[in-house]
Parts: C-alpha cells; structure tokens; sequence
C-alpha cells in the first residue's frame, strides 16, 4: 500500500510513501497529470465542490497500480550529455628574439638559443 501525503498550502511538493518499506519518493509540485492520474484510478474529485480541496494537507491510501503511474511522473534527473571528443592542446612555442637588446639582459628575457 502507498500512501500520499501533502502538506497544507496552495504550490507544495507532493510525496509518494510506501506504508510497509517507509520510502518516499518526492513527485515535485501537484500538476495536472497528478490530478487527473487521481481522478480516473482513484476516483477522486477536486475542486469547490467536493471534500477534497487542493489547499487542504493530504494523507490518502491510493492503489499499488496508481502509485507506480505517479512514481513514473516523479522529477527525472539527468546527467548532462558528455563530450566524448578529446581536446588537442597546442602548445604555443615562444617567439624566438633574434635581436637582443640590453635592457632584455638586465630583465632576464633575452633568449639565446
């Protein structure tokens, strides 16, 4: 048996936990698959008119069927696409200074080879 829980407020996350195991699965913010999900497998109504309200907390039993239709509409991370190709280094080679000027010996940047 599953349990689904909601705390009392209008854009909170809802929460799918399993009674026996005590695991939760976060399903994200209550939308509209959520709901209609609901309706049609539980047979439940929203709205003014009917005892559930969407504000209100939830804490409803709902079918082992229906709680793996709502687990597949759970927030899917994925890991970014990886580029696979191998990024060639050019090393830059220094300008080689074919004129040497003193003030390049007295900083040390003259190069002779």
């Amino acid at each position: 048996m599953y349990r689904l829980l909601k705390e009392k407020g209008n854009n909170l996350n809802v929460v799918l936990e399993n009674i026996d195991t005590k695991a939760q699965l976060n399903l994200g913010r209550l939308t509209i698959d959520i709901l209609t999900l609901l309706e049609t497998n539980e047979d439940m109504t929203f709205g003014e008119g009917s005892s559930i309200q969407l504000k209100d907390k939830w804490d409803f039993t709902i079918k082992d069927s229906t709680a793996k239709e709502l687990s597949a509409k759970a927030m899917r991370m994925s890991k970014p696409i990886r580029n696979q190709s191998k990024k060639a280094t050019e090393e830059k080679k220094k300008e080689v200074n074919k004129q040497i000027d003193a003030l390049d010996v007295l900083l040390g940047l003259a190069n002779y080879s």
